[in-house]
């Protein structure tokens, strides 16, 4: 799954490089936005757009800070969303089917105020609504956006810094050891029964 993304990402990059930062854009925007984010492995994207850095593919600056912006107008799109429509969100048939989604949120929400914008941006599935949720119960705005430019500044470096010292790492092994043991396949399947063992966890 992790290869099958890098791969994806990596042609898009390489046949399109001048739509490169749009590419990082939409990736980390659509990766945060409500439903979307859930359903979509945030996190072994955001490592496979990590390993483009370390090898050159990719600037780490601009890369950190279009993914950052992803994130942050993401998760506005979410606020929004949930500040228009306020309860009739919970009429929407995919949230009917899974009411335990929304009700973790306002669980998470009411623990940690507005700190749940910062806190949820790192905690698996559920930082796909905690934006939704502020905005049907109606945060203010000025409350909102700093803590929400906060959050994302600091989720795009943490999710891409694993991808980038994965591949600085795989750059100094010897090429004749990679020839004789596949070690990169075998920690890149160690990673990825990582990745799902916390997306079941946090179910």
């Amino acid at each position: 799954m992790l290869t099958d993304f890098l791969n994806l990402i990596t042609q898009w990059v390489t046949d399109y490089p001048v739509w490169s930062g749009a590419i990082i854009f939409l990736v980390a925007m659509i990766e945060s936005l409500a439903i979307i984010g859930i359903v979509v492995p945030g996190v072994a994207i955001m490592f496979a757009i990590g390993t483009l850095i370390s090898n050159g593919t990719l600037d780490m600056f601009s890369t950190i800070l279009l993914a950052a912006a992803g994130a942050s107008i993401g998760d506005g799109l979410s606020f929004a969303l949930g500040k228009h429509y306020k309860e009739r969100i919970y009429s929407v048939s995919w949230f009917e089917k899974r009411p335990h989604v929304l009700n973790k949120g306002h669980a998470f929400f009411e623990k940690y105020g507005i700190f749940s914008i910062l806190i949820g941006r790192f905690v698996g599935p559920i930082r796909a609504v905690i934006p939704l949720i502020a905005g049907i119960l109606n945060m203010p705005l000025k409350q909102y956006i700093p803590i929400n430019m906060i959050a994302s500044i600091l989720w795009a470096p943490a999710y891409l810094f694993p991808g980038l010292l994965f591949g600085n790492s795989m750059s100094i092994i010897p090429v004749n050891i990679l020839e004789q043991w596949p070690i990169g396949l075998a920690i890149l399947i160690v990673i990825t029964l990582l990745i799902l063992k916390l997306k079941k966890n946090n179910k």
